[in-house]
């Protein structure tokens, strides 16, 4: 009798994102707790790297973020705009320092993480706030985030983190790195 070949494991998945720590923020989550199902599952975050399964080790993973992310400056962020996106999310669109997210971004996806990059999605720097499926009750949500956030929100991104994703959906924060400070 032929031996079954046991199933391997899923790939290890990683992301880097940043948690801003801005006046507000409470706000910014009892609207997410309302309105996006994967609020309970990690704070408000700006996304620079995106989930991806990879034969990297952890400590691989980490010694490209920590070095990229030593390299780079604090970058003071504003979050101002409300826009809805992809017919499914509202975003808090980045404003001030967007160019800089999207440079630091684009950097995070050399070297070994650049297999993992998809070239077909604009990288825009935001906070998901809500994810509804449904287009009209996406489209309340929107409105209603515009009049809940008609200011800004402003902090400076001085580290980010490196999460593991688990194949339960579990997220864990793996470390915290500092950008370079003077």
């Amino acid at each position: 009798m032929p031996r079954l070949r046991q199933p391997r494991p899923p790939l290890p998945r990683f992301a880097v994102a940043w948690f801003p720590r801005f006046d507000g923020l409470r706000r910014i989550e009892a609207f997410r707790e309302r309105h996006d199902p994967t609020a309970g599952k990690l704070p408000a975050h700006l996304t620079l790297v995106f989930p991806f399964a990879t034969a990297l080790t952890a400590l691989q993973v980490e010694t490209h973020v920590r070095r990229v992310l030593a390299g780079w400056p604090p970058i003071p962020v504003t979050f101002r705009a409300v826009r809805s996106h992809g017919n499914e999310f509202v975003f808090l669109m980045a404003s001030r320092g967007a160019d800089s997210l999207v440079a630091l971004h684009d950097k995070l996806y050399t070297r070994s993480l650049r297999p993992h990059l998809r070239p077909d999605i604009a990288f825009e720097p935001h906070l998901t706030i809500a994810w509804n499926k449904d287009p009209e009750a996406l489209e309340r949500v929107h409105e209603e985030a515009i009049e809940a956030f008609s200011g800004e929100f402003a902090d400076v991104m001085r580290e980010a983190s490196l999460l593991a994703v688990h194949p339960d959906g579990k997220i864990e924060r793996l470390g915290n790195f500092p950008l370079h400070s003077r």
